[in-house]
């Protein structure tokens, strides 16, 4: 199974559950206020609840939903809700007229029925616009992040194992001066939509943008299970150079850049007053800087710890090259150091 397929799966199974549960709620309220209309088959029941999870689904997989991604929050949640609930108008209005087809039963009928229909739309809409308002927000702070200011999970500090990649445009310096503002703009702000798909496929997340470079961070079973920090590094330079051609006609340039990885324990807390987030500190995100900032000097686009290669499930494709030890700024002892390719 494709690590895209894997994710769109577990992004799949909690909708379902809610829309099934939702469906289930709503059929035992309707059954209490008319008795007289008795239940309805729970499987019968259930399939309402799929078919209501079925637009959300497939169009958030889609590449429709990317270019929601791009618009301003409510209008991408306004879009969405209207064209997932005219999704499911199209799904349900098919369906309820063929089955009158095969019952023979009169178009009369199916039209008398609109107004009802109309209120279940309006009921879905609402319904629609609610989860993906939450889904749009959960976006916005990062996927997984929303939950955890709700559960309270990093209230207190907590240790944690965790993988960190620091990713660096190359020759930032040389690209901003020669591009306008808005253009750098663009061109960065592309180059982390790039970023965004091979994250998500590996299992990872955002940790901060910082200028041009973006952090990446991974638990530490997520990271070093099939070697997936490396291979989202490769995936990002992927998905970079499939649309070279783009970067080459509106900035003229197409971005390179460089990476350095490491694993550690850090602290994960939510820090702030005013502006809270979700902070990791400790010697880890250091030691990672230092070793992207070997980078330029020893030649490489991607650089990591040897403790870290020693816990990684590296596939066949996959190869490490030692470059030493390297005594890296602010860092007590020497780091061993390899290069990926």
């Amino acid at each position: 199974m494709s690590p895209r397929l894997a994710r769109h799966l577990r992004d799949a199974v909690p909708v379902i559950v809610f829309f099934v549960i939702v469906a289930l709620t709503w059929d035992n309220v309707r059954w209490y206020l008319a008795p007289e209309d008795g239940p309805r088959e729970p499987l019968t029941v259930m399939f309402l609840g799929v078919l209501l999870a079925l637009p959300l689904i497939v169009l958030e997989s889609s590449a429709l939903a990317e270019r929601f991604r791009r618009r301003p929050f409510w209008a991408a949640v306004l879009l969405k809700t209207m064209t997932y609930v005219a999704a499911l108008a199209a799904i349900v209005l098919g369906i309820g007229m063929i089955l009158g087809r095969l019952e023979g039963r009169p178009f009369d009928e199916f039209v008398e029925a609109l107004p009802q229909n109309l209120a279940a739309m309006a009921t879905a809409f609402l319904l629609y616009m609610v989860i993906i308002f939450l889904r749009q927000l959960d976006r916005l702070l990062g996927p997984g992040v929303l939950l955890r200011y709700v559960t309270g999970r990093y209230h207190r500090p907590r240790r944690e194992q965790r993988v960190f990649m620091f990713v660096d445009i190359t020759c930032s310096t040389e690209l901003s001066e020669r591009l306008s503002l808005e253009a750098y703009y663009g061109l960065v702000n592309d180059f982390f939509h790039d970023v965004s798909r091979p994250v998500l496929d590996t299992r990872g997340e955002i940790y901060q943008y910082v200028g041009d470079e973006v952090v990446i961070t991974w638990k530490l079973d997520q990271g070093v299970k099939d070697a997936n920090c490396v291979r989202a590094f490769f995936q990002i330079d992927a998905a970079v150079r499939a649309n070279a051609d783009r970067y080459l006609t509106r900035y003229g340039a197409r971005p390179d850049f460089k990476a350095g990885l490491h694993s550690g324990e850090v602290i994960a807390a939510e820090m702030g007053d005013l502006k809270k987030e979700i902070a990791f500190n400790g010697k880890t995100l250091n030691v990672t800087a230092r070793i992207q900032g070997e980078c330029n000097r020893l030649g490489r686009r991607l650089l990591a710890s040897r403790s870290l290669l020693d816990r990684l499930d590296l596939p066949a494709e996959l190869t490490a090259e030692p470059m030493g030890a390297v005594a890296l700024r602010g860092v007590g002892e020497p780091t061993e150091i390899v290069a990926f390719s």
